[in-house]
């Protein structure tokens, strides 16, 4: 680590399900940090041994203190917990498989982080991709149905846990109120106050789980967007789930988060995701005419549909519980 910076540990915390090409850049971009990370538990959720193979590759011996936890059946967020039991650092560094980090990156988040005694998390910028903007959609919704001012939203978790960054990206550090789990740094200690990852996703890809996250660490600290902090995320296609499966984690995940850890009631939850469901759903449609292509359009329709039988289940089992 370099003189310059405050003496402290840093555990890299990386879920991933058979990807060693891409999981291998991310090492490397970690061996080329200026700021050393101390450790790095690599979650594994593949059924064969490649990722065990590149983990034992004598380099990351010398180069890095690489170890990999076999987690069956993969999903990312017991993939997370099970590293995060193992970590010894004063700060988690939530990563993806399949990021690439700027030589400086973990400096930058580590500076930060270590300014001030009440910041919980940082969350570092993408050097390859935009922050989306709302699409007219849900820029009336914003405006005219939230009250919200143009760009108001910027940073901010709103409405049916509507989630946005920064475009055109700040200079320097601002306030914002969630974290992505594959570009994040978190004070370990602000992570066991939080309660760290809730346990109620669905099946593997465990949407939202970052979100979820963010807001109940808003509640111990302040959270930044750390904008000289850059990675490239690659979005490797392999190890994903189907579509209908995605989408369906999506929106239950979505009513969850706002049932239990906003604690706001059924029937307000079931009428945000009812909101995120029309739009989202209008919105697809009119893009798959523009585009004159519906290949995904059923599958995601199918597994929102999924998504809203299981939460008027779960409504029912929360209001019996309310009463």
């Amino acid at each position: 680590m370099s003189d310059s910076l405050p003496s402290a540990s840093i555990s890299v915390i990386v879920p991933t399900i058979g990807r060693p090409e891409s999981l291998a850049r991310l090492l490397n971009s970690l061996a080329a940090q200026t700021c050393q990370v101390d450790e790095v538990l690599v979650a594994d959720g593949s059924d064969g041994d490649e990722i065990a193979r590149l983990i034992d590759q004598p380099r990351w011996s010398t180069e890095l203190n690489v170890r990999r936890l076999h987690v069956t059946p993969p999903n990312a967020v017991r993939q997370r917990k099970a590293a995060i039991s193992e970590a010894v650092g004063d700060y988690l560094l939530l990563l993806d498989d399949d990021v690439e980090l700027e030589p400086d990156c973990v400096e930058q988040m580590f500076k930060l982080i270590e300014s001030d005694a009440s910041v919980a998390a940082v969350m570092a910028d993408f050097n390859n991709q935009s922050w989306s903007r709302p699409t007219r959609a849900w820029r009336f919704y914003l405006r005219y149905i939230l009250g919200l001012e143009e760009g108001a939203w910027q940073g901010r978790v709103v409405g049916p846990l509507l989630r946005f960054g920064f475009n055109p990206v700040p200079k320097s550090p601002q306030p914002i109120e969630w974290l992505g789990a594959g570009n994040s740094m978190i004070r370990r200690s602000a992570y066991n106050q939080a309660g760290g990852f809730s346990d109620f996703f669905l099946h593997r890809c465990t949407m939202n789980e970052d979100v979820d996250l963010g807001l109940k660490l808003a509640r111990i600290g302040k959270m930044y967007f750390c904008p000289k902090a850059r990675m490239a995320h690659y979005h490797s296609p392999s190890g994903r789930i189907h579509p209908a499966l995605a989408s369906e984690d999506d929106l239950f995940n979505r009513f969850l988060v706002l049932r239990i850890t906003k604690e706001n009631s059924a029937v307000k939850s079931f009428c945000s995701i009812g909101v995120f469901f029309v739009i989202e759903t209008s919105s697809h449609f009119i893009g798959c005419i523009r585009r004159a292509n519906f290949s995904q359009f059923g599958n995601h329709l199918n597994g929102r549909l999924a998504a809203i039988r299981r939460v008027i289940l779960q409504r029912e089992v929360r209001s019996f519980h309310d009463k």
